[in-house]
């Protein structure tokens, strides 16, 4: 876990966040509905999509996908209490109002379909409740900081993980099962809102203040889906299950690119949250350690961050935010100075190392 002595944020901060919060409450979106769900719980009924599993696919993998995405939402409870920590001891209304009011009462409710679709498998109610319980009960040790920003950042990925399975789950069940399908795509629309409220939270934090972004780099260096430590035999094997499925793992890296450019903001912080990253991975850029690099960097400021974003962006084919032409530190013209940026820029996206960025998928 990282320093909070890390962690400040200005009085501006407050306002801003509590108005996104403000914001949220008031526009939530459709909720699911457990009710509605169980009073369909015949359309539910997935059997049927067992003989169009994809090749390599069996049954076995088809009820772990399920029953990881059941057990990891009805543990809800384990990890809003995390969040509730860090917002009382770093002082963070706005953290525990969005937590106490918005997210935990709407993550109560994705289990509902899988606990359906399991039951139409022939499990009974009784043992997938017993199941759920020994889930609840099991210690939630969370992985990575409890300061605000930690935790939004940490928000950030595990809902953008989770939006990615529970499609997953609605693209499996779409041919034979559509209300099942639609479902899963539901819990998956709520997991897109939070993963975008978590992301503005983040993106104000870090703007309100800058130094923070080790923070943010520590978390994504140290992230572990919930699922890995609450149910191991299920959690660790959920890559297995995704290349199984035809999951697009590129895509998955170009949003997550793409989600952090977005928190950073700006194209200079973009790229000293790569370097910032790869020094902590122990990334070498070719022969030169990129510890070294980052000193080179930091001595000639923004520029030479900012062309390290554009890389960046480039190297995972996200297009870059348009900018004009301006003269160069070395009072280039403007078209001289663009063609040294342009050629630095393929010479860094060569080199970039994605595993650097998303780690080893």
């Amino acid at each position: 876990m990282s320093a909070s002595v890390g962690f400040h944020l200005p009085s501006s901060a407050a306002s801003r966040l509590d108005m996104l919060v403000d914001s949220i409450e008031s526009n939530q979106g459709p909720l699911l509905n457990p009710a509605e769900m169980r009073a369909a719980s015949a359309s539910l009924d997935i059997r049927s999509a067992i003989e169009q599993l994809p090749e390599g696919m069996t049954l076995d993998d088809f009820v772990g996908i399920l029953k990881l995405a059941m057990l990891t939402e009805c543990a809800t409870d384990s990890y809003s209490a995390v969040f509730q920590d860090g917002a009382e001891r770093f002082d963070a209304p706005w953290l525990a109002r969005f937590n106490a009011q918005v997210w935990t009462p709407d993550e109560h409710t994705h289990y509902t379909p899988y606990k359906l679709m399991l039951q139409s498998l022939g499990y009974s109610e009784e043992e997938l409740d017993l199941e759920m319980r020994e889930v609840q009960d099991r210690n939630y040790e969370h992985c990575c900081g409890r300061t605000p920003i930690e935790l939004t950042t940490y928000g950030i990925i595990q809902e953008y993980l989770t939006d990615n399975w529970h499609g997953m789950i609605s693209q499996l069940l779409k041919p034979s099962a559509p209300y099942a399908a639609r479902c899963a795509s539901m819990v998956k629309r709520r997991e897109t809102l939070h993963t975008t409220w978590y992301r503005e939270m983040t993106a104000i934090q870090l703007e309100e203040n800058p130094a923070m972004l080790e923070l943010v780099a520590n978390t994504v260096l140290s992230f572990q889906m919930p699922g890995t430590r609450l149910v191991p035999e299920f959690g660790t094997r959920s890559l297995e299950w995704m290349s199984k499925a035809n999951v697009d793992f590129p895509r998955v890296a170009r949003d997550f690119v793409r989600n952090f450019q977005q928190v950073a903001g700006t194209m200079k912080r973009a790229g000293q949250l790569f370097v910032e990253l790869a020094a902590k991975r122990d990334v070498r850029f070719g022969p030169v350690p990129i510890s070294a690099f980052r000193r080179i960097m930091d001595k000639i400021g923004g520029a030479g961050y900012g062309i390290i974003g554009e890389a960046l962006l480039d190297k995972f084919g996200i297009p870059r935010p348009t900018s004009q032409n301006q003269t160069g530190p070395i009072n280039l013209p403007p078209r001289m100075y663009e063609a040294f940026r342009s050629r630095m820029r393929s010479m860094i996206t060569r080199r970039i190392e994605t595993a650097a960025i998303i780690g080893e998928v």
